[in-house]
């Protein structure tokens, strides 16, 4: 099997500042499904997130929406440990904070950046030919 896209669905708490965000990151609003209680922001080819307020994303789960904890940290990788540099630099100015400091392996580059509801997201670069012990 294989998939050929990937929606990352999120509850959120200002649908603006989330929105921001996001597009800070470099997506594009697709308006085809976005309206006052959702949003779905492109973030690559096959990448979209979907931005929910609470009570939307409610109507999608029996489940308590989880609020300050960390179910999942979806990560994002860029052409260039620059470009991680770019957009994590981007994403703080709109409204994300940055966890903790950068880390650099050689062969992997990565920050992370949590969104203003919390969601967290590694942005990284790297060079799987540079990763230690691989075959030449």
């Amino acid at each position: 099997m294989a998939f050929t896209q990937i929606y990352v669905n999120l509850p959120v708490g200002d649908l603006a500042a989330a929105k921001a965000f996001y597009l800070a990151l470099g997506g594009t609003l697709n308006e085809q499904f976005t309206d006052e209680t959702s949003a779905q922001v492109v973030l690559g080819e096959a990448v979209a997130v979907q931005l929910m307020t609470r009570e939307q994303f409610a109507g999608f789960t029996t489940k308590e929406i989880a609020s300050g904890t960390v179910e999942a940290i979806n990560a994002l990788a860029a052409e260039s440990k620059e470009e991680v540099d770019r957009l994590v630099e981007a994403a703080v100015a709109a409204g994300g904070a940055e966890p903790r400091p950068a880390q650099d392996m050689g062969w992997l580059y990565n920050r992370a950046v949590d969104d203003p509801d919390g969601h967290s997201w590694e942005l990284l670069a790297y060079d799987p030919t540079a990763m230690p012990d691989t075959p030449a």
